[in-house]
C-alpha cells in the first residue's frame, strides 16, 4: 500500500495510536480517532487535533471502520477482534504504526524481538553504535514510538525494539539485520498456540537483508539468499558468536577470535553473555574502534528490571527480575546464577505452558514464595515442593529473608504480569527494591 488521500481511522488513542495520528495529520491525511475505552488516554491531546466528529470513545465504531479505506491498529489491540475482522473482510486495509515507518523511512534501521531479552539487547545495540561515533536512535515498543523517530533528522540508523503484536501488522518491514532472540510461550492469550506466536516472531527475518538467528532456532527456507550470522553458548560448527574456553578463561568469541571475557561483563550469567552476543552480531557490520566496542561491555549494567542486581546483605544476592513476566524469561533469569535459590514467583499468568519452569524450578530453586492472583497454579504444579504463600510482595520479601541461606540468591521473576496488584512492572519491580532496601539492608526485619 502507497500512501495517497484514503481516510484513516487510528484504532487506540495509546501511545502509538496518538504518535500515528500526529505524524498523518502532518501528512495532510483525513483522520478518524476511535478507542474502546470512554475515559481514552491523549483524549484532551486528540481532542485538541481532531473535531468532535472524528472522535469516538467507548467502543468501536463499526461504519467508521468499514467507511475507512486503512485502519491503523494499535498493538494492544487483536486484528481478530470482530469489528476489525468484519472491516477487513470488507476490503479496509489493516496495518499499524510500524508499517507507515517502514513505508517512508529512507534510513537504515536494525529490528530485535524475542520473548526475553529485547529491550537489553535494543539498548545495547544503541549504545555500541554510539560508541562507534554513529547518530542511532532506539524506539518501537521501548521508549519513543517509531514515527516520531522520523523527527531525528540526524539520525543514521534506527533501532527498533518489535514485539509480535507490532509485527502482526508491518508486511513492509524490511531491516539491514534482524534478530528473533529466542521464543518461549508468551501472549498464548492473544496468539493461541507457540507455533502461531514463532510464524509472527518469524515476519521479522521476511525483508531483512542480515539474519542473526540463536543457535536452535530454525532457518527458514526465505534466508537462504541473504548473509546469516548465529550466536549461541555452546561451541557446535556453525556459530559465529560462541562462549569458548581461551586461555583457561570463559570468553566471548567470533570465530576464533577473542572478543571479552565473561568475567569483565556486568550482564550476569548466560543469559547476559547470550544478550551481549546477540548485539555483538547485529553491530558487526559497524565496528570500527574495537577499543571503544570493549569500554560499552564493561560498562553496560543493563536495564532496571531485567536481573538487575539491587543488594548484597549477609552473602545474599537480591535481584529485581520483575520484567521477567512469562516463564521463559524467568527460567533464563535462573539460569544466569549458580547458586542456592529462593524465587518470588506468581501474579497474572499469561496462558501458556509451565511445564518447564516447573521442572527447573524443582531442580534449581530450594524455596519458592508465592503471591499474586495465579499463585494456585504455580502451588499445584509444584506440590510437594517447599512452597510458601505471601499476602503481598512485603510478605514476600519477609518470608525470604527466612527461608534464604548464605551463598544464595533471593530472585524476583515473577514469570506473571503484575495487573493484580500493580500497575505495571516497573512499579512492581520499584517496589521490590524499596522493600528490600527497607527490610534487608536497612535491617528493618526481625526474626
Amino acid at each position: 500500500m502507497q500512501l495517497d488521500n484514503r481516510q484513516f481511522v487510528i484504532v487506540g488513542s495509546g501511545i502509538s495510536g496518538y504518535s500515528a495520528l500526529r505524524y498523518l495529520l502532518a501528512q495532510g491525511y483525513a483522520v478518524r480517532v476511535m478507542d474502546t475505552r470512554e475515559i481514552a488516554p491523549n483524549a484532551s491531546e486528540i481532542k485538541d487535533l481532531l473535531p468532535a466528529t472524528s472522535i469516538h470513545f467507548g467502543g468501536l465504531q463499526q461504519e467508521w471502520l468499514e467507511q475507512s479505506d486503512v485502519i491503523v491498529l494499535s498493538p494492544g489491540l487483536s486484528p481478530q477482534e470482530p469489528a476489525i475482522a468484519e472491516a477487513v473482510a470488507k476490503g479496509v486495509t489493516l496495518i499499524g504504526d510500524v508499517e507507515l515507518f517502514a513505508q517512508v523511512c529512507t534510513k537504515p534501521y536494525i529490528a530485535i524481538t524475542g520473548s526475553n531479552g529485547k529491550s537489553t539487547v535494543t539498548t545495547l545495540v544503541t549504545e555500541l553504535l554510539h560508541s562507534q561515533g554513529i547518530k542511532a536512535y532506539m524506539g518501537g515498543n521501548i521508549g519513543t514510538p517509531v514515527l516520531d523517530l522520523l523527527q531525528q533528522k540526524d539520525a543514521e540508523l534506527y533501532v527498533l525494539e518489535l514485539s509480535s503484536f507490532q509485527l502482526e501488522t508491518c508486511p513492509s518491514l524490511a531491516p539491514v539485520a534482524a534478530t528473533v532472540l529466542n521464543i518461549s510461550d508468551d501472549h498464548m492469550d492473544r496468539h493461541s498456540s507457540l507455533a502461531r506466536y514463532s510464524e509472527v516472531k518469524d515476519r521479522i527475518y521476511h525483508k531483512a537483508a542480515y539474519g542473526v538467528y540463536a543457535e536452535d532456532y530454525p532457518l527458514q527456507p526465505q534466508v537462504h539468499e541473504k548473509q546469516v550470522v548465529r550466536f549461541g553458548i555452546t561451541q557446535q560448527v556453525g556459530i559465529d558468536f560462541s562462549v569458548e574456553l581461551y586461555n583457561q578463561r570463559r570468553c566471548l568469541m567470533r570465530m576464533g577470535e577473542h572478543l571479552i571475557a565473561a568475567d569483565e561483563l556486568t550482564l550476569p550469567g548466560a543469559m547476559g553473555e547470550l544478550n551481549v552476543l546477540a548485539a555483538l552480531a547485529l553491530v558487526e557490520p559497524y565496528i570500527k574502534d574495537k577499543t571503544a566496542m570493549l569500554a560499552v561491555l564493561r560498562g553496560f549494567e543493563g536495564l532496571p528490571h531485567r536481573c538487575q542486581l539491587v543488594a548484597e546483605h549477609a552473602d545474599v544476592l537480591w535481584v529485581n527480575d520483575s520484567k521477567g513476566t512469562n516463564p521463559g524469561a524467568t527460567m533464563a533469569a535462573i539460569k544466569s546464577f549458580d547458586r542456592g535459590m529462593v524465587l518470588i514467583l506468581g501474579g497474572v499468568h499469561k496462558g501458556g505452558a509451565i511445564d518447564d519452569l516447573i521442572e527447573l524450578i524443582r531442580h534449581r530453586i530450594h524455596s519458592v514464595i508465592l503471591l499474586g492472583r495465579d499463585a494456585a497454579v504455580f502451588a499445584e504444579a509444584l506440590e510437594g515442593h517447599a512452597c510458601y504463600q505471601a499476602s503481598d510482595l512485603a510478605a514476600a520479601v519477609t518470608l525470604s529473608i527466612e527461608h534464604s541461606r548464605a551463598g544464595d540468591v533471593v530472585l524476583f521473576s515473577p514469570a506473571c504480569a503484575s495487573f493484580d496488584m500493580f500497575d505495571n512492572y516497573q512499579q512492581r519491580g520499584a517496589s521490590f527494591v524499596q522493600l528490600v532496601h527497607k527490610q534487608v539492608v536497612g535491617g528493618q526485619h526481625v526474626v
